[in-house]
């Protein structure tokens, strides 16, 4: 199903000015639509698209006063802001602007979608921390339908209260509403977690890695955006949750070897013992704690590293015929080349 672009009428954008939303607004204007975006920075939005006729909303969802009148006029929202954690904060994904940004600021707007009077389809971009990250013991990838949430993080919690407020008030409405969950994203021109341990490959930082064939889902911005297009204009997928992947099911060992090679080295013959990494993660986790600013490695973050986050769009791929373009091999090989 491709969008038209009659469809969507004006469109209201939350999150635009952030790694994923740049995609999604680029997206939309290609498909000629009229985007209007929420954000505390106009400055930001006009560095981004200069006279391309992005309408700049001001407002901040961390202050429910200022969202007043925010929707009015919108026939589309598609909300991904979120709390960025600042550069040296410490536990990321239990910071408490989590929930005063994501729980609380998506309690907000959804209040301002209800009495705008002009919406007619709305969709949240989510994440798979809603659903929480023990999906290993299942053995094989797990979809939206398959578990109930179980957010193990303030992150995760906050996420899957944001996710309740949209579909519900999509059905006060009457109006199609559906959530898309992301796992990983690549693709992000150089920015993110992957280009991150690319340089730290690169600049022979990141410990040659234990063999520990886990298995974590992934996804091209690009086709998360793709499944943003095609979601939000579907009929099918009112009151419905997907995750969005690429299908692939990468171990960190892969990705390892992959950069490896990619770099043009041999892959090391021996690997750093899990118990080494665990040990240099809790010193990692007990600086932050009395340091008060993130530390390279942590318990939490080898916890991601070694773990299993392994989910399907199988659901979304069934109902409204997602197929995802990319994988992560090219994109590691294309990010090596840059």
């Amino acid at each position: 199903m491709s969008l038209r672009t009659d469809e969507l009428g004006p469109v209201l954008v939350t999150g635009a000015t952030g790694r994923v939303g740049r995609v999604l607004v680029e997206a939309l204007l290609a498909h000629g639509q009229r985007v209007a975006v929420v954000s505390r920075a106009p400055a930001v939005v006009e560095r981004l698209w200069p006279g391309r006729g992005v309408e700049t909303r001001r407002a901040d969802l961390a202050r429910p006063e200022t969202l007043a009148g925010v929707c009015a006029g919108v026939e589309t929202l598609i909300h991904l802001a979120s709390y960025a954690p600042a550069a040296d904060e410490p536990d990321i994904y239990e910071a408490p602007g989590h929930w005063t940004v994501i729980a609380e600021g998506t309690r907000a707007l959804m209040a301002e979608a209800r009495s705008a009077g002009s919406l007619r389809r709305m969709l949240y971009l989510s994440t798979v921390k809603a659903m929480g990250d023990a999906t290993g013991a299942l053995g094989h990838p797990v979809g939206s339908d398959e578990v109930e949430p179980a957010p193990e993080t303030a992150y995760g919690r906050a996420k899957l209260v944001a996710e309740g407020e949209l579909l519900a008030s999509a059905a006060a409405l009457d109006i199609p509403g559906c959530v898309l969950r992301l796992p990983m994203v690549y693709g992000l021109a150089g920015e993110g977690n992957l280009a991150r341990m690319i340089a730290a490959v690169a600049a022979h930082r990141f410990p040659p890695w234990p063999r520990i064939d886990n298995h974590r889902s992934a996804v091209h911005v690009e086709d998360a955006v793709a499944a943003v297009l095609l979601a939000v204009a579907h009929p099918a997928s009112a009151g419905r949750t997907y995750c969005v992947t690429d299908g692939g099911a990468y171990s960190t060992r892969w990705i390892y070897e992959r950069i490896c090679r990619a770099l043009g080295r041999p892959v090391p013959r021996w690997t750093v013992p899990l118990w080494a990494l665990r040990t240099v993660a809790g010193v990692g986790t007990l600086g932050e704690r009395l340091l008060g600013r993130r530390m390279p490695l942590t318990l939490e973050g080898l916890d991601k590293l070694v773990g299993d986050a392994w989910f399907s769009s199988a659901m979304l791929e069934r109902e409204l015929g997602f197929r995802a373009r990319h994988r992560l091999g090219d994109e590691i090989d294309c990010l090596v080349r840059r």
